[in-house]
């Protein structure tokens, strides 16, 4: 009975317009002036370091975070977000280089993203991963640092030309040691904007837009 609505990702879209023709997706967004502060050049010190910022729930893919502790026994892997209740992580606690952080202040979050190369948004497959819209990947962009992606959620595939997108492990991991030798400064500037484009004022000027169109 809405005579709007709006969604964030597409799994929710592809459910919703079939209850209401006035269906909009438009992606979550982020805070482009905070994370923007982790912009910087390319970081040149050891140990190299992955991070993944958000909450640890069931619909994270663990075993390409264990892979990825396999096989760059040198490098860290930070996990920075609260743990979700039934989530078991003694495989992750087992590793000695990854790292589990706990949950921070997000006024934190962008020097301990600068501290690290490459931010992960790792996802398994399934209908949750279908139908979320991670904060994390609009941050990342934000930041202009190297970002590999799991396939979904299936708004990764808009950004094809900013990140790396892995279809497995095998793949995930080759497209990591690509991310962690990056350095191209146009490529980290079409981040940043591509974050810019996806801050929360211009997701909401793009719904007031809507609105007006429709004279709601």
């Amino acid at each position: 009975q809405a005579d709007q609505v709006f969604c964030t990702a597409a799994g929710l879209y592809d459910t919703l317009i079939n209850y209401n023709p006035h269906t909009v997706l438009i992606p979550n967004g982020a805070a482009y002036e905070l994370f923007a502060q982790a912009d910087g050049p390319k970081r040149n010190a050891k140990p190299a370091r992955f991070c993944f910022v958000g909450m640890l729930q069931e619909c994270i893919a663990y075993d390409y975070l264990l892979a990825l502790a396999d096989v760059y026994q040198e490098a860290e892997i930070w996990l920075i977000g609260r743990v979700m209740p039934g989530v078991d992580i003694s495989a992750l606690s087992a590793k000695p280089n990854i790292k589990l952080l706990g949950l921070k202040p997000q006024a934190e979050l962008p020097q301990l993203i600068a501290d690290c190369d490459v931010c992960l948004n790792l996802f398994a497959p399934g209908r949750l991963s279908r139908d979320v819209s991670p904060l994390k990947f609009y941050e990342y962009l934000a930041t202009s640092k190297p970002l590999v992606s799991t396939a979904e959620p299936l708004q990764v595939r808009d950004y094809a030309d900013l990140i790396y997108i892995a279809e497995d492990i095998p793949d995930f991991l080759v497209k990591c040691g690509q991310a962690l030798t990056e350095d191209d400064a146009g490529l980290r500037s079409r981040r940043r904007e591509a974050g810019k484009s996806a801050s929360w004022d211009q997701r909401v000027r793009q719904m007031e837009e809507i609105l007006a169109d429709r004279g709601l």
